[in-house]
């Protein structure tokens, strides 16, 4: 299997622009990724201390440690950027279906933004399984030359029409740790952390060009409802988007077993997570 030269390439600004060049890869026309596994390597300024506490003060997390799902929105601008370069591939329109977030060092919010520039490398392929084809994009950031996370996404490209994949449990758990409101602006507010615009988020018109009743929250902003209900920070967290999550909606955070937890809203099953507390609390690294 043959790889790509990885070079480093700067990405700074908003993300708007790669979402709106992301909306344009519609007019590609399609074609086979094929079997190559692409590579890539960013760097991204270090994010602004006033953007973490927003973040924190917006969900509630403690202020004295960077809250895992944070790093997602580093890792989605690396992601579209390298994605933007693979020819044939039509950016919009593929479908999160899984994440997974695993912190190496559980570092303090001064030391993110205080420690300079973040390098993230991101790794691109296909697979295929009962339910069609995936983008599986697999990454690792890191600063002042050590690792600080490592993180996989999947996104549906092509569901498979024979696809008989078992019908997911609906039925309510008697667990339910937490009652979660969200408010009716929800996609917005996240829309204004993340720099996330995606259309589908934001209007009634363009979430029912995608199929949906009305705009969705982001996925990222469900998991981080989820974990700011958790008594501890998190080392490790694996997610899988079941149903979108509607705006204004309430949600029921249930625990199922030890260490697996799922969001509902009513009956429906929106989120599945697998985590890990860090051993001892957290140990966050302080040099």
């Amino acid at each position: 299997m043959q790889e790509n030269t990885v070079r480093l390439q700067p990405l700074s600004g908003p993300l708007w622009p790669l979402l709106c060049r992301a909306g344009l890869s519609l007019l590609r026309p399609q074609r086979d990724f094929g079997a190559n596994r692409r590579q890539f390597r960013h760097q991204l300024p270090a994010p602004a201390a006033a953007a973490i506490s927003a973040y924190q003060q917006h969900f509630g997390f403690a202020p004295d440690v960077v809250p895992l799902c944070f790093y997602y929105p580093l890792l989605q601008r690396a992601q579209l950027a390298s994605m933007l370069q693979c020819h044939g591939l039509r950016v919009a329109g593929l479908i999160h279906i899984d994440n997974h977030l695993e912190a190496l060092q559980a570092q303090t919010p001064q030391l993110l933004y205080g420690n300079g520039p973040v390098q993230i490398d991101t790794a691109l392929h296909t697979e295929n399984n009962e339910k069609g084809l995936y983008l599986r994009v697999e990454q690792q950031l890191w600063q002042q030359e050590k690792q600080v996370l490592r993180a996989s996404s999947g996104y549906l490209i092509n569901k498979n029409p024979r696809s008989t994949a078992a019908a997911l449990a609906s039925e309510q758990h008697n667990t339910v740790l937490a009652q979660i409101q969200t408010p009716s602006d929800a996609a917005r507010r996240y829309a204004r952390l993340s720099g996330d615009f995606n259309p589908i988020h934001l209007w009634h018109w363009s979430a029912r060009l995608f199929g949906q009743r009305q705009p969705i929250l982001h996925g990222m902003a469900s998991a981080a409802l989820l974990c700011q209900a958790l008594p501890q920070p998190l080392q490790r967290l694996t997610l899988r988007f079941r149903k979108p999550v509607y705006p204004g909606s309430s949600l029921q955070l249930c625990q199922i077993s030890d260490g697996l937890y799922q969001l509902y809203d009513g009956q429906r099953l929106c989120l599945e997570a697998e985590l890990r507390y860090w051993p001892d609390g957290h140990a966050v690294e302080t040099s």
